[in-house]
């Protein structure tokens, strides 16, 4: 009987730590599945993040002005106004251009003729044409801009007007604005995290806008002794470029 008892433990021993074998791989594998689930719920997890914003502004001297300088005529006949137009308009731009001002920097930017008429008693009575030529001009020497306004006046132009200062190469202001409002967001993204007890992350957005703000002076003419109008005086002002960053920080 005893002899019989050995045999069958001995038979079914091998089973037996099989199924020990088996017992501990699954545990094993539930264990990994387990980390793994853990592991892959951490990866996705959203991370804590926030946006804040900064401002910076540079300010510079405008370099160029711009001016635009209007030939008004007024004739009875369409050839005659165009005819007295086209002569007072070239001699300005020929007084312009002999003034310094390059040829790139001369641009016709409006040429309107209009029909006129007077009304009489209910009736429309045609008298004419106007035309009006308007050039645009680009002046890099402010020095001479007083002088090419009061020459073109002299010249035949009745209307100066959209008088501007702006400078002309705006990259060195607007990246010295963009450093001091990148400066301030992180500070404040630094600020957060250490009031929040964390810590502060890797940057994962960035986005800007801009704006320009030109702080002129009024045009207005010099007078002499007599009471006499001459050159009229410009002064440039000066002009603001606005910086506005949004930064997104990671928080940990």
């Amino acid at each position: 009987m005893e002899q019989t008892t050995n045999l069958v433990s001995h038979h079914h021993g091998p089973k037996v730590l099989k199924i020990i074998i088996g017992i501990l791989l699954a545990l094993l594998l539930l264990s990994i599945s387990a980390n793994q689930v853990m592991g892959f719920k951490n990866k996705f997890k959203p991370a804590t993040t926030i946006s804040v914003s900064g401002l910076g502004k540079a300010i510079g001297i405008p370099d160029v002005g711009l001016i635009s300088l209007s030939v008004i005529s007024d004739k009875a006949s369409a050839k005659e106004v165009m005819q007295d137009n086209a002569k007072k308009m070239n001699e300005i731009i020929k007084f312009v251009k002999d003034s310094g001002v390059e040829a790139k920097d001369v641009q016709t930017s409006g040429y309107y003729l209009n029909p006129r008429y007077d009304w009489q008693e209910g009736t429309r009575i045609f008298r004419g044409y106007e035309l009006t030529s308007t050039l645009s001009v680009k002046i890099r020497n402010l020095d001479k801009i007083s002088d090419i306004i009061d020459g073109a006046v002299s010249r035949g132009a009745n209307q100066v007007g959209n008088i501007q200062f702006v400078i002309d190469d705006q990259e060195k202001l607007k990246a010295e604005a963009r450093d001091k409002a990148i400066i301030q967001a992180k500070g404040k993204a630094k600020q957060i995290a250490k009031s929040t007890g964390l810590h502060l992350g890797k940057i994962i957005s960035f986005s800007e806008s801009e704006g320009s703000y030109t702080y002129p002076q009024p045009l207005y003419l010099d007078k002499g002794m007599g009471g006499a109008e001459t050159a009229p005086v410009v002064e440039q002002g000066s002009q603001e470029i606005q910086i506005t960053v949004s930064l997104g920080f990671e928080l940990k």
